[in-house]
Order: C-alpha cells, then sequence, then structure tokens
C-alpha cells in the first residue's frame, strides 16, 4: 500500500444548515480518516467553505421577473451547467495538480431528484472524477422514490449513475435500494451501509448522561414548511400538538426541553412553540433551539431521556447516543430508520399522529430504553462498512 501518495476526497453536504447534514459527513470523514493512513479531506458539495447562510441572496427584479418565465427543463439545465463549472473551477484550483487516489459521496440523503441541487453537483463531482482518472465510491446515501424526481433534475441523476467511474455504492437502508432499483438503476453489489451518523457517540466522544432529577423529554421541532416541500398534504404535527403534549409530559412528571437540528425555519418554528408553551405555564427549557454547530447538537441531545422528532437525523444521532426516540414521519426515510433499527411501532405518521399517543410512546420508550446488543450491532454494522470502504479505496490505489 503507498500510504504517503494516498490522497482522498470525500464529498458531503459538511456545512448544511441542517446540522444533522455536517454531523454525519464528520462522522465519515472521521471514521475514513481512522481506517486509512493517508490524507483524507472533507470537501462540501456544494463548494463552500464555512456554515451555509441562513438568508440566502434574492435575484435580481429583473431576474426575478424573468424566471419564471422558463421553461423548468431548461432552467435546470442551464443550473446544472452553472453551478458544474463553477464547482469543477473551484475544485481544480484547490487540488492544483495533486495526485488524487479516490472520491467519496456521502452519506446524506443525495441521490435525490426533487430539484436540481444534488443531480448538478453530482453531476460536477462525476466530471471531476473523469478528469482525474479516478473513481467514485457512493457511501450509505439515502435516495428518494423516483416518482419525486423532476424530469430534468432525474435525467441528471441518472446520468450521473450511470456514466460517472462509479466503483462501489451502498445505500442506507432497504427503502433506497428499492427506489434505486424502482429507477432501474441498481447496479451487482449494492450493499446497505448504515448511516455514519450512528458513529456520533464515537465521533464526539459523548454518550448519553442524566443531567436532571426529572426525566427528561427533547422534542424537536420543525418547521411545517418543510413538509410542504416534500408532499402536498400538511402535516399533522401543529403548534397545538406540541403544547398538547408537552403538557401531557409535564403532567407526568417529566421535563420537557424544545431542540432543533439546526435549520433556520426549524428555529423560528422552536421559538413560537416555547412562547407558547410559557403563555400556556407549561414549564420547559429552550437552550437546545439554536445549537451553534454539530457538537453543540449531540450535547443538547444526550441529556434527554427520550426524544419525539420529525428530523431524520435527531432520531439517529439519538439512536446512536443511546437515547429512544419516537419518529414522526413526514417523509419516507423516517419509517425507513426506524425498520432498519427493528423499532418500527416507535414510528408515528405524522397526518395521523394525536398528542396523547405521542406523549404515552415517547414517555414508553423513556422507561423501556433500547435493545442495546442490537444497538451494538448497528453501530458496529455501520462501522464495518467504513472499514470495507476503506479496504476498496486501498485496493484500488
Amino acid at each position: 500500500m503507498r500510504d504517503i501518495e494516498l490522497r482522498v476526497i470525500c464529498f458531503n453536504d459538511f456545512f448544511s444548515a441542517n446540522l444533522g447534514d455536517r454531523l454525519l459527513g464528520r462522522c465519515l470523514h472521521e471514521g475514513l480518516r481512522g481506517e486509512l493512513d493517508g490524507q483524507v479531506d472533507g470537501w462540501d458539495i456544494d463548494g463552500k467553505s464555512e456554515p451555509a447562510s441562513t438568508a440566502p441572496s434574492r435575484p435580481s427584479k429583473a431576474r426575478a421577473m424573468i424566471l419564471p418565465l422558463v421553461p423548468r427543463r431548461i432552467k435546470t439545465r442551464l443550473n446544472v451547467r452553472r453551478a458544474r463549472h463553477r464547482l469543477l473551477s473551484e475544485w481544480q484550483r484547490a487540488i492544483n495538480g495533486t495526485p488524487v487516489s479516490a472520491i467519496v459521496v456521502g452519506g446524506g440523503h443525495l441521490l435525490t431528484g426533487t430539484t436540481e441541487y444534488f443531480p448538478a453537483r453530482l453531476s460536477a463531482v462525476g466530471e471531476l472524477a473523469r478528469a482525474l482518472g479516478i473513481g467514485i465510491h457512493v457511501h450509505s446515501v439515502g435516495v428518494s422514490h423516483p416518482d419525486t424526481w423532476e424530469a430534468a433534475a432525474g435525467e441528471e441523476l441518472r446520468r450521473f449513475l450511470e456514466h460517472s467511474p462509479i466503483e462501489s455504492i451502498s445505500v442506507r437502508d432497504e427503502q433506497s435500494a428499492e427506489h434505486l432499483s424502482r429507477a432501474r438503476l441498481a447496479r451487482n453489489g449494492i450493499s446497505i451501509a448504515p448511516d455514519p451518523g450512528l458513529l456520533a457517540a464515537r465521533t464526539f466522544g459523548v454518550e448519553k448522561q442524566s443531567l436532571s432529577a426529572r426525566f427528561s423529554v427533547g422534542l424537536g421541532i420543525m418547521s411545517p414548511a418543510a413538509v410542504t416541500n416534500i408532499r402536498p398534504e400538511p402535516s399533522g404535527i401543529t403548534d397545538a400538538f406540541w403544547i398538547d403534549v408537552a403538557r401531557r409530559i409535564s403532567a407526568a412528571g417529566g421535563e420537557v426541553g424544545l431542540f432543533t437540528t439546526g435549520e433556520a425555519g426549524d428555529i423560528r418554528a422552536a421559538r413560537r412553540v416555547s412562547e407558547l408553551l410559557s403563555a400556556n405555564g407549561i414549564a420547559h427549557t429552550a437552550s437546545g433551539i439554536a445549537p451553534k454547530d454539530d457538537g453543540d447538537l449531540v450535547n443538547n441531545l444526550s441529556g434527554f431521556e427520550a426524544v419525539l422528532a420529525q428530523r431524520l437525523h435527531a432520531s439517529i444521532i439519538s439512536y446512536a447516543l443511546g437515547v429512544p426516540s419516537i419518529g414522526l414521519g413526514w417523509d419516507p426515510k423516517v419509517r425507513a430508520f426506524y425498520r432498519l433499527t427493528n423499532r418500527a411501532e416507535y414510528f408515528l405518521d405524522d397526518r395521523g399522529a394525536r398528542p396523547e399517543e405521542a406523549a404515552a410512546r415517547v414517555l414508553q420508550a423513556a422507561r423501556e430504553g433500547l435493545d442495546e446488543p442490537h444497538r451494538a450491532q448497528q453501530i458496529e454494522a455501520c462501522h464495518q462498512s467504513i472499514r470495507s470502504l476503506a479496504a476498496m479505496i486501498t485496493q484500488g490505489t
């Protein structure tokens, strides 16, 4: 093995506004660094070098007037071309002729064509790999249902999967494998590699810790707007739902803590819920509403006895820390995680979830805890998948 020459670039949504994305990127990056003796660079798939702005710049007045008139397919192709040109220029300057051994893309919900965002960036990664003459390893990615892909964005995603020098591909659950199959993009050798976020406790050196004399339940708040971006039906998880759940937990002797995974819309929604809880005389903590970074998010979640949340990575991180959770499903990927961890009974569809059921279930989860042998098995499977990825990279250099 040529250790000194080995250099791997690991692409992920490292500087996403959602700290869950940052966390899993860091877990994969650190996991690979621990298995490879060479250099492993973590690069943001959008070329960002700092956390994403919570206030994206608006288009000029003239551009804002013209954009709605441009057909969606043409708009997507222009956006893809512009992103690809920008990213390739930035990445090639950063590489500056230094040999690169392999590219890793993952984890996260990257194989999705609901917009052109990820297809455009994956297209740039594919072109970079071809220019460098190296292979791509797609690791532990989520795949959205092909019926949700926009036509032009889906075409770009298919082009990346069919024509890029992909040497291995793994998805994070059976549902993602099924979606690849439905899109007729399944290849021989696709494996299941659990989400890298399961290594959060190892990566951050944090485990579940009881910080309160009373049992504390974390309520992970998400903006209702996030749901309408995915599906036409509105979420049943309203402000009134959270108030009712918090009231029931408090009445049972529990302590309520609000948190988010850092999205700006989620933070606004959580602050609104906090104000309503105060107005209703319901005691709670709000220190976890706006975590400053992914490490802060992990520390916030480690202090709960149980968690009730909508965001997938709130459930994944909780599980990694040994904190039982209830998932409020708004996206099929949430249900898939609870199936993967043999906790399907702790998943509630957000469209029919009732506050009394959610409160009773999360209190039950706090009492029962987790199946620790199975959790250890899942975490080890995650670690083993990264070892296997490192071995494939080493063998290919």
